[in-house]
């Protein structure tokens, strides 16, 4: 004897036997379901007051001032003090280059300086800006070198 099984029921093969066993759903699911898609609608084009106002942006920085002095190509030294004699506490030319200097003795060899000089300059073979010492306060000079300073001076100020 020789026994067979059965093939198990195919869900498919059940639902389209029985078409008289539609999915029904029951009322009240179906009015749960078309509330929650009422609220879902009205959530999206509700507007919503925020407990806090937003703050407000920062105000921007306000933007670096505009140097006084016209900066050079090189942005290092300004342009119109290039190969220029100025004292270093302005930073402008002296006034009147004969004041610069006094002699010590009234009539001799030795001058002493007033103020402490500086020149601007471009060294080397690319012209690189560079500030350096001419003569500091209070420094003795012999009457030649005052004197060729002064002159610099004084071709400076078109004197």
């Amino acid at each position: 004897m020789t026994t067979r099984r059965k093939p198990a029921a195919d869900p498919a093969d059940t639902a389209a036997a029985d078409p008289a066993q539609d999915k029904a759903v029951p009322e009240s699911t179906e009015a749960a379901v078309a509330a929650a898609e009422d609220k879902a609608v009205l959530a999206d084009t509700e507007t919503k007051v925020p407990e806090v106002a937003p703050l407000e942006p920062p105000n921007p920085p306000a933007p670096p001032a505009a140097p006084t002095i016209p900066v050079g190509p090189e942005g290092l030294v300004p342009a119109q003090l290039g190969d220029r004699i100025v004292d270093e506490a302005t930073g402008e030319a002296p006034a009147d280059p004969d004041e610069v200097f006094e002699q010590l003795p009234p009539y001799g060899y030795i001058c002493r300086s007033r103020v402490r000089l500086v020149e601007h300059v471009g060294m080397g073979a690319y012209k690189t800006p560079t500030t350096r010492l001419l003569v500091p306060a209070g420094a003795d000079l012999r009457r030649e070198d005052a004197e060729r300073i002064v002159a610099r001076l004084h071709a400076q100020l078109g004197k």
